[in-house]
């Protein structure tokens, strides 16, 4: 019956349409937008705050930051910013030119400071990301300088994340710009198409400056919580693509359909009292090589993922290939344990209901070396109100994007560090971030990144290493090239999308 009533709900929202799956023929990479891209999430739509909402399903739409990030979710790319120079104090851009965004406004370096400096001032978790901006300047319509007060290492790479967003300077001073998104993104939002709580329908921008970059001319987005739900409008063929879970990914490759996945997030065990339960390193060393996330990414992820024995993947700076890391050793963390006082034996571990599986597999893990942790497992709002309030020695998630290792120093290590929670000092870890924020080449900021890294993993402060990845089904008939950015939990990458049936 749910499957029945589905099928009503999107027909009836469709206008008669729902059946349309775009051009009658392969379209070629290059050629434009053509044919429409269905899609099914479970992420609702609200609005189109781009600073206070997280969620890109929806706003990468209509929405473009000044630079991109490629599908290893750390590399940079030329997007409306085509070029930028770093200095120790100062960040020079060059802008697109030509570029307007939906509402016809022109996109240029005036709007570029107007969105920083509204960012600077709104009360958000990107705030904190621009503090050490001291002036925003447009030099002329195509340049903008940042002048810092102080070294920003990670600053032009959170410019590429979520929350910096350009919006039309003129929707920003009318107050439209949550009910009437005006971007400069590929495609333009259909309210008349378009019903709240249900779809939400973009269509492309006539006047978009690369119209042969993008695939689909009209993407179509249905909000179903339940993934069986969305699972069936795919086979019953309502949607073309859909978020889903790992067995329905691998029904999908079964029954004629394809699923891809891909490293949403890097998860991995966050030690919060390390002056209390995590003081003795030996203690943090058993717990790290008793510890075996591959476990958890074959119950939880249908095995598929990977496990990381550092927190930088190669090719990014940070990454140090000597470092050997604690894989999975039961014999060596018992070793470890019998030298550890019998007063660390037992913690608490927060999780949420949902990752019961993962929260269950690490407390019988931890059995195995005699030690033994209590698990609370509320629903995932109560999870995210209570997780870092200081209570809490322990918890198995991320502690933020793969962005770089400043960030990773100021998001975990930090005195005043959201991960940070019990504020405890890691004066080795300051000097090192201090080193890399002092140094006068990539070079040398490499090394204190590496230095970081190094005292990290010899200290057994972090470990357990694994992607938790996000899965998408689709029919290969109807549309082809999903691919997904790593780090962007709920969105692929719509321009890449080819519709071909």
């Amino acid at each position: 019956m749910l499957t029945i009533a589905l099928a009503v709900t999107l027909t009836a929202c469709s206008g008669g349409t729902g059946s349309t799956t775009g051009t009658s023929t392969p379209k070629k990479s290059g050629d434009g937008p053509s044919g429409t891209l269905r899609i099914g999430t479970n992420q609702q739509f609200d609005d189109w705050d781009t600073v206070n909402k997280q969620n890109s399903t929806f706003s990468s739409l209509v929405y473009e930051p000044l630079i991109s990030v490629a599908a290893d979710g750390y590399t940079l790319k030329p997007q409306l910013a085509t070029e930028w120079k770093e200095s120790q104090l100062r960040i020079d851009f060059t802008l697109r030119s030509g570029v307007v965004f939906h509402d016809g406004t022109p996109f240029d370096a005036a709007a570029v400071v107007k969105n920083l400096e509204r960012i600077q001032n709104s009360p958000s978790q990107y705030r904190s990301q621009l503090v050490a901006i001291k002036k925003i300047t447009a030099v002329d319509a195509t340049h903008v300088r940042i002048d810092l007060k102080e070294p920003a290492p990670s600053l032009v790479n959170n410019l590429a994340r979520l929350g910096m967003f350009m919006v039309s300077p003129k929707a920003l001073a009318d107050g439209t710009w949550k009910t009437k998104a005006a971007g400069t993104g590929p495609w333009v939002f259909d309210p008349k198409s378009s019903t709240k709580g249900l779809r939400t329908v973009a269509t492309a921008f006539d006047k978009y400056y690369d119209k042969k970059s993008v695939g689909p001319a009209r993407v179509e987005i249905t909000q179903i919580n339940d993934p069986d739900s969305l699972y069936n409008a795919l086979r019953a063929g309502q949607l073309d693509v859909v978020w889903t879970t790992p067995p329905l990914a691998a029904r999908a490759d079964k029954e004629g359909l394809k699923s891809t996945w891909f490293p949403s997030v890097l998860w991995h065990l966050q030690m919060y009292d390390v002056d209390g339960v995590f003081k003795d390193k030996k203690f943090r060393q058993a717990i790290c090589h008793a510890s075996n996330p591959q476990d958890y990414i074959d119950a939880a992820l249908g095995g598929k993922g990977k496990t990381h024995l550092q927190r930088f993947p190669e090719g990014q700076p940070g990454h140090d290939p000597s470092l050997k890391g604690y894989p999975f050793d039961l014999d060596k963390a018992k070793q470890l344990m019998s030298e550890v006082d019998d007063a660390k034996k037992s913690f608490t571990l927060i999780s949420y209901d949902t990752q019961r599986t993962i929260a269950e597999l690490f407390r019988s893990q931890m059995s195995k070396i005699g030690v033994d942790v209590k698990l609370e497992l509320p629903n995932f709002p109560q999870f995210l109100s209570t997780y870092q309030n200081g209570k809490y020695p322990a918890a198995i998630l991320s502690d933020g994007s793969r962005s770089g290792a400043y960030d990773y120093y100021n998001r975990k290590f930090a005195p005043d560090a959201p991960g940070n929670p019990l504020k405890v000092e890691y004066p080795e870890l300051t000097a090192a971030a201090e080193e890399g924020l002092a140094a006068k080449t990539p070079e040398e900021q490499d090394a204190a990144w590496k230095k970081m890294s190094r005292i990290v993993n010899d200290e057994a402060l972090d470990c357990g290493y694994f992607d938790y990845s996000g899965f998408w089904a689709y029919n290969p008939k109807k549309v082809d090239n999903i691919v997904s950015t790593t780090n962007d939990v709920a969105v692929f990458r719509y321009k890449e999308a080819q519709v071909v049936g």
